[in-house]
């Protein structure tokens, strides 16, 4: 008998492993990161790719976008591709509803990641009726040092707003995302107890790889990476 379980199991192993590899070979898509303008009202010390609120270069053209979408759903079921909304900062592209809703359209899952300063409850109650299912905002510690990070006074006060307007629609998946740092990694439990009062039931921690801006901000050199939720 024992011998008869070695073998099965050793049967479904190698059935598992091609099943893998199988998925492996077809490299199915599953997301798909939209960076849908190169602008931001922000000035975060840790950006990497040094967004400014006046781009040299035009947001890319939904027209253009929904080609490639168009191309995608001859392939594959667009149900089971979530579209990742980026930027910069994508709020301020003024056309984005819009966009989020002829990419619902076209059957894709469509989400967000933002910076919080423009998601009033008015706005996300737009970017809802044009589908969104999931979105994500940045939120980097207590209020001096977010606003340290983000560049701007009112950036904390406009990330709170953002998480009341989030707790508003319980049919959004969404979360928070803080990148630690030297100046918050001292206080990550204490943070971690704030957002639990606040209603926050998703939480993400990341450190970024010291390069464009903060290449020049020793406070991004040495802290430690975790993950929670």
């Amino acid at each position: 008998m024992g011998n008869k379980l070695g073998f099965y199991k050793r049967v479904m192993l190698e059935l598992n492993h091609q099943v893998l590899q199988n998925r492996i070979d077809e490299h199915e898509l599953h997301q798909l990161f939209w960076e849908c303008t190169l602008r931001c009202n922000l000035n975060c010390r840790h950006c990497g790719s040094d967004c400014r609120m006046l781009s040299e270069k035009d947001d890319m053209p939904l027209e253009d976008f929904l080609k490639v979408l168009d191309e995608i759903r001859t392939h594959m079921d667009p149900s089971k591709v979530m579209v990742i909304t980026t930027g910069g900062e994508p709020t301020v592209r003024p056309d984005l509803a819009h966009c989020g809703a002829e990419i619902t359209k076209r059957g894709f899952v469509w989400g967000m990641v933002c910076n919080g300063m423009l998601l009033s409850a008015e706005k996300l109650d737009e970017f809802v009726s044009a589908g969104l299912k999931s979105i994500a905002v940045s939120f980097d510690g207590f209020e001096d040092d977010h606003n340290w990070m983000r560049g701007n006074p009112m950036s904390y006060k406009n990330v709170l707003r953002a998480v009341e307007a989030m707790k508003q629609h319980p049919g959004l998946t969404w979360d928070v995302i803080t990148c630690v740092n030297q100046r918050t990694i001292k206080y990550l439990p204490e943070f971690r107890d704030f957002l639990i009062s606040l209603g926050i039931k998703r939480w993400r921690l990341f450190t970024v790889f010291p390069f464009g801006r903060a290449a020049n901000e020793p406070d991004f050199n040495s802290a430690t990476s975790s993950s929670s939720s």
